[in-house]
């Protein structure tokens, strides 16, 4: 309707190219400016965020320090499924970010990102404008020379605009444009600072897919023995943890009874000690000799060590009913809870995340 009252006013062509042109870009530059936000506001998280600012074993620290406050069964998707509770986090991280925290910076992030793109603009057009007048070019010249300029930023295709070849004015067209643009901006800025930024559906990557991504795409394998995951980044790597945890976490208990193992691997690794690799196997290994198993144990290496966190220790006794409850098993005989496990506070536990 603009477009067709901009002809009976008897607007020239070159007005109304430059209000198509600017119609055209409108939405580009709205998607290209969300994409572009979801990259800044993903960078400005790894920068600012403490769950982010770091590698994933940092992540993991502030995911175990938060759990410490939750209950069993969030404990539980993180031993079993840790990929899906890191994702999980992720997401709900980047939520209360948006909706709540750093609203105010976003907003200004993306009226930024605006401003970048009408500059872009300008540019182009300034460049085909030149180029064009140079080469005493004609109207689908100035088309191609500014989709040239414009294809690594913006969508935008000269071929919808093969009805204009009598312009022969550029610097007015140039004009035009810039003042069509700077209005279409005023639009945008007025829409987008209405529009809920957890319309997750407007990014062509969200904010939290980049972060999964970041942090995720690495190794998931688990522990055989205690479930804890793999930190090695290396390729063709062997697996391994720093800290590894009391068996019994996993639902390692002894065979044909209902009592947890409670050991931590890297002490019974150094034992001569038997044990099956589950509980259908009819088949037994030295713990010491643990990679004779095969697939799933000979790719780790569990090295034998005597420290622990405490963590896991206070969490055993923190949850001691839970964990019998879900597993149906009991830390009883000789899978008893030591008596000085008993002794770390919660305090103590979340201080020992920092060895991680």
């Amino acid at each position: 309707m603009t477009i067709f009252k901009s002809y009976c006013k008897g607007s020239t062509s070159a007005a109304v190219l430059g209000e198509l042109i600017c119609n055209t870009l409108k939405e580009s530059i709205v998607q290209a400016d969300y994409d572009q936000t979801a990259i800044d506001m993903a960078g400005e998280m790894q920068l600012s965020h403490p769950p982010f600012s770091g590698n994933r074993s940092n992540m993991e620290k502030h995911i175990l320090t938060s759990l410490a406050e939750e209950n069993v069964d969030n404990f539980m998707t993180y031993i079993h499924n840790p990929r899906k509770h890191f994702e999980r986090c992720i997401r709900e991280n980047v939520e209360k970010y948006i909706l709540t925290e750093k609203r105010s910076k976003i907003l200004t992030m993306i009226e930024g990102n605006i401003k970048v793109k009408e500059q872009r603009v300008s540019h182009a057009v300034h460049t085909a404008t030149n180029t064009v007048k140079n080469k005493n070019g004609d109207t689908n010249m100035w088309l191609r020379e500014l989709s040239s300029a414009l294809k690594d930023e913006l969508k935008f295709a000269e071929k919808h605009f093969s009805d204009f070849c009598d312009i022969t004015d550029f610097d007015f067209i140039k004009e035009e444009v810039r003042k069509d643009l700077a209005n279409r901006i005023i639009e945008i800025n007025r829409s987008l600072s209405n529009v809920s930024l957890l319309d997750m559906k407007q990014f062509m990557e969200r904010p939290d897919e980049i972060l999964i991504k970041h942090f995720c795409d690495c190794c998931w394998v688990q522990c055989p023995f205690c479930k804890a995951i793999c930190t090695n980044t290396m390729e063709g790597h062997k697996h391994n943890v720093p800290f590894h945890r009391p068996k019994g976490i996993n639902g390692c208990h002894f065979k044909d009874t209902v009592e947890f193992w409670i050991d931590v691997c890297t002490t019974s690794v150094t034992s001569n000690g038997w044990f099956y690799p589950s509980h259908e196997s009819e088949d037994k290994y030295i713990l010491k000799e643990y990679r004779k198993v095969g697939p799933g144990f000979a790719d780790w290496s569990i090295t034998p060590d005597l420290s622990e966190l405490p963590y896991w220790k206070w969490f055993v006794c923190r949850f001691q009913e839970d964990l019998e409850r879900y597993y149906d098993l009991k830390f009883q005989r000789i899978g008893e809870i030591p008596t000085e496990w008993m002794k770390f506070t919660k305090q103590q536990a979340i201080e020992s995340l920092k060895k991680i």
